[in-house]
C-alpha cells in the first residue's frame, strides 16, 4: 500500500487480490466491508456498498474524513464506512453439535464455487469453506468453524485478521434468505450494506460457530442478521447485512467496470 496527498486529504492505492472474490469477479462484500473496518477505532462499523468492488486494480482508499473511510475506483465511490449502533435480539445460541449437524460442508455444488467464504471449488486453506445449513426445528442456520492459518493468514492460536472476520460473516449469514424464502431461485444478489460489532476475534485453530436468520424482505432489499460464537457458546461477532437482488434480467457482468 502506498500513501498520497489529494484535495480529499490522505489517499493509499490498494489492489484486491483474486482470492478474495465473491461473486464472480467482484470482491467479496464482507472482506472489502472488514478491510475498511480495519481503519476505524471503533467496534461496531457500518460499510455501505455503493458500486461492486473490482479486483486485480488499483483503487484509492481515502483517509482523509475523521470518521469515514472511503474506497474509489478513479473518482467513483465505491464503499463507504463509518461507526454505527447495532443491536440485535438474538436467539438462543445453538449448540456446537447442532452448529456442525447443520453444516453444508459436505456439499461440493455451490452457487459461487469460487466464493473466499462458502465456495466448493477451493482448497482446504484457499477459503474459508463456511456452508451453513438449516437447523432442525429452528427458524436458524447454522455452521462450525475452525479457522486455518492460510485462510486466515494468521499463524496458530492467532486473532483471525478482522478483514477476514467480517469476510466469515457473509456467507453463513447469507444462507438465511433460503429458509426465510426471501429470494426467487433465479434471483441474483450483491451485498449493499453490512453493519458488524467485534466483540471478539476467533482464533486459528479453535473451533467457533455461526448463526444466521432472516428478517425480512422490502421490493429488492432482503435483510438477514448473523453471529459467531465461540466453543462455549460466548457472542464473538454479530452482523446485520443488506442484500439488493439484481433487477430482473441483469448479470454480474452488468456491474463490471466499463460494462452497465
Amino acid at each position: 500500500m502506498s500513501g498520497n496527498e489529494s484535495m480529499r486529504g490522505p489517499r493509499h492505492e490498494i489492489e484486491i487480490d483474486l482470492r478474495y472474490v465473491g461473486p464472480p469477479r467482484i470482491t467479496q462484500g464482507g472482506y472489502i466491508s472488514g478491510l475498511l473496518a480495519m481503519h476505524l477505532d471503533t467496534d461496531t462499523v457500518e460499510v455501505s456498498m455503493r458500486s461492486p468492488t473490482p479486483m486485480n486494480r488499483k483503487l484509492m482508499l481515502d483517509l482523509g474524513v475523521p470518521g469515514r473511510v472511503r474506497l474509489y475506483d478513479g473518482e467513483r465511490l465505491l464503499n463507504e464506512a463509518r461507526p454505527a449502533e447495532l443491536d440485535l435480539e438474538i436467539p438462543e445460541p445453538v449448540t456446537m453439535e447442532e452448529a456442525r449437524r447443520s453444516s453444508l460442508r459436505h456439499v461440493t455444488d455451490m452457487p459461487y464455487p469460487y466464493c473466499f467464504g462458502c465456495g466448493s471449488a477451493r482448497g482446504e486453506d484457499e477459503g474459508l469453506h463456511l456452508r451453513s445449513g438449516p437447523v432442525s426445528g429452528r427458524n436458524l442456520v447454522a455452521t462450525d468453524w475452525v479457522p486455518t492459518a492460510g485462510a486466515a493468514g494468521a499463524g496458530a492460536g492467532e486473532p483471525v485478521p478482522l478483514p477476514i472476520t467480517w469476510a466469515a460473516m457473509e456467507c453463513p449469514t447469507a444462507r438465511a434468505m433460503e429458509i426465510g424464502d426471501l429470494k426467487g431461485p433465479d434471483e441474483l444478489i450483491l451485498l449493499g450494506r453490512m453493519t458488524t460489532r467485534v466483540e471478539g476475534l476467533p482464533r486459528v485453530g479453535r473451533p467457533c460457530f455461526f448463526m444466521g436468520w432472516p428478517l425480512g424482505r422490502e421490493g429488492r432489499k432482503i435483510s438477514l442478521a448473523g453471529t459467531m460464537h465461540d466453543e462455549s457458546g460466548r457472542l464473538l461477532v454479530m452482523s446485520k447485512l443488506l442484500f439488493i437482488t439484481l433487477k430482473e434480467g441483469a448479470t454480474y457482468d452488468d456491474y463490471q467496470p466499463g460494462l452497465g
